[in-house]
């Protein structure tokens, strides 16, 4: 609900994003947190889970997409991860269910 505030966002647009939180600590995303508690670990823990409204204000951009996808180059996420990390345009999004953020591995 933050991001719905503070991004003037859809419920369904802010979904993407905390759907794509959930996966990059999933199959595929093993090595982008890192080991637990390591120094990496603690440091995406607090950017992208306990202060992300925080984390993507503090990137430039028009849209949250491109705010997500500067954290996630400023994190070096893409380079650790074996699925996509980026986000396409909402404009561009066409999910049938809310599981489906809508990535990809090079950056749009």
């Amino acid at each position: 609900m933050r991001l719905e505030e503070e991004f003037d966002i859809s419920e369904d647009r802010a979904l993407r994003i905390t759907t794509l939180v959930r996966l990059l600590r999933g199959e595929g995303y093993e090595d982008v947190f890192g080991e637990y508690g390591s120094e990496r670990h603690q440091k995406l823990q607090e950017q992208l889970i306990d202060e992300l409204d925080k984390s993507l204000l503090e990137q430039s951009g028009n849209t949250i997409e491109e705010r997500w996808n500067d954290l996630m180059d400023e994190l070096d996420c893409q380079s650790r991860a074996d699925n996509g990390v980026y986000l396409i345009p909402w404009s561009e999004h066409e999910a049938d269910n809310w599981q489906n953020p809508g990535v990809t591995s090079s950056r749009p």
